[in-house]
């Protein structure tokens, strides 16, 4: 990352801006490591006024899935209707959060059932995931699990607004990965 630019702005031109550099998706909340997502921002003197003192408003628990109550009730907009997500969806998250740690070569089919590298089970608002990895030859590889067990449920809980119950992670092979 580059340093900011100090040089005085030009008459008719804004000052230079510093290159805060790229910013990835779910990059995590703004505001330093550890502070929750519905902390509210922090006071600054000119608004120590009543605003200030206010309380942040509430914010809305995630729906179940398939929850198909008015959506006045469900603390909505006051539109009726119900959202399905389908469990290849949540599939889908957690395949590509695993696939998103390093030392993961590839998915494997878990416990060698035949089936995709990822299982997921929706029930009651509740998600369960199955993984399968190949994990790269030279990686520590309860390390790589356990960081493909925590992005898989951070993601999918972030996503999804469900509660992650489990994510079993299966380490189906070692490889050497592609050059």
């Amino acid at each position: 990352m580059s340093e900011p630019d100090e040089r005085p702005a030009e008459p008719g031109r804004p000052a230079p801006r510093p290159d805060t550099g790229p910013m990835r998706f779910f990059s995590g909340p703004p505001g330093p490591p550890g502070t929750p997502l519905s902390a509210p921002p922090p006071a600054s003197p000119e608004l120590a006024g009543d605003r200030a003192s206010a309380a942040p408003p509430p914010v809305p628990s995630p729906r179940p899935h398939g929850d198909a109550r008015p959506a006045a009730e469900q603390g909505g907009t006051g539109v009726d209707g119900r959202i399905a997500i389908e469990d290849a969806v949540v599939a889908r998250i957690a395949e590509l959060a695993a696939l998103d740690v390093r030392g993961v070569v590839a998915l494997a089919a878990p416990h060698g059932d035949g089936e995709g590298g990822v299982r997921a089970r929706v029930r009651d608002g509740a998600v369960a995931l199955d993984l399968g990895i190949v994990v790269a030859y030279g990686s520590v590889v309860r390390d790589v699990a356990g960081a493909v067990q925590e992005n898989a449920a951070r993601m999918a809980g972030l996503m999804l607004g469900m509660r992650v119950t489990a994510v079993n992670v299966s380490v189906e092979d070692v490889r050497r990965p592609p050059a």
